[in-house]
């Protein structure tokens, strides 16, 4: 059992678009996150070289805050105090891994179950929502094999459930003051963060070759990013598809990305040895 004090806000925007997640301190005018945890877990050696742990826990906090309806970061000239609200929170979940430390073949899977619910009287009719990084499934497979004394390979793969995010299910424009011709547009909800984006996944492999140098160890490393080519959206907006209908597109960053790289670790005792022995000679 555990109380902190958060004195870092996290403060996303809870709509789609790029991201815009900031850091801002605790004032005066808001208080810092105040949080109570409960934990409990467990461990098990399966075998003399394989593990297993499991750990529930249950978290409260107060203090949180949220950007209000219709507020954001690019409110022009508006402290960034003015512009959120304050509410409450609870996480909770189970994460379990197993692991294999020796041998050629060793790795571990680590999966988390978990969910991460907000509350804010001003926002959502005060009904609670879940947080932008509520993840349902997080899962993490790490593996390698050591083909020889030289060459060992790699594989990862991760798997996430889809942020939250809010869309909206209607819009309108609204005019500023009468007969001024400018228009903001409004957009109402039915549920704030009750859009899912595409589950995250992908795949990486490597290759390393090692081999014992008078100076060191050199490394010569060959790898795969993104095998598959999984675009995972690091964003999305709304737009049109081929047919010219209204859709949500995805933005992705990254995709299939080769690399190679050779890396030297150099032993200056051996080399002073070297040295010492080249001036013997």
């Amino acid at each position: 059992m555990s109380r902190t004090a958060q004195y870092l806000h996290l403060l996303s925007n809870i709509g789609i678009g790029l991201p815009a997640d900031l850091w801002v301190p605790a004032t005066e005018n808001v208080a810092p996150v105040l949080a109570n945890q409960a934990s409990i877990g467990f461990y098990q050696e399966l075998t003399k070289n394989i593990v297993f742990s499991a750990e529930g826990y249950y978290k409260t906090m107060d203090n949180l805050i949220q950007y209000k309806e219709g507020a954001d970061f690019n409110v022009n000239g508006t402290n960034w105090e003015e512009t959120i609200t304050t509410g409450k929170g609870n996480a909770y979940g189970a994460e379990f891994l197993i692991e294999k430390k020796k041998g050629n073949f060793s790795g571990w899977v680590g999966y988390s179950l978990s969910w991460s619910v907000r509350q804010f009287d001003e926002l959502n009719n005060g009904e609670p929502f879940y947080h932008r990084y509520d993840r349902r499934h997080d899962l993490n497979v790490a593996l390698s094999y050591d083909i020889t004394d030289t060459w060992d390979i790699g594989v990862i793969f991760v798997f996430a459930t889809g942020n939250a995010v809010t869309v909206g299910s209607q819009g309108y424009g609204a005019s500023n003051y009468f007969g001024s011709g400018y228009f903001n547009s409004l957009i109402n909800y039915t549920s704030l963060n009750g859009y899912r984006m595409p589950n995250y996944h992908r795949m990486d492999i490597g290759a390393n070759r090692k081999k014992q140098k008078k100076y060191g160890e050199s490394t010569l490393s060959l790898s795969v990013y993104n095998v598959y080519n999984r675009l995972n959206p690091f964003f999305i907006y709304k737009g049109v598809n081929q047919s010219n209908n209204p859709a949500l597109i995805g933005v992705s960053l990254f995709p299939i990305i080769p690399s190679i790289s050779w890396n030297v670790k150099l032993d200056f005792k051996k080399m002073k040895e070297i040295k010492l022995n080249s001036i013997k000679d």
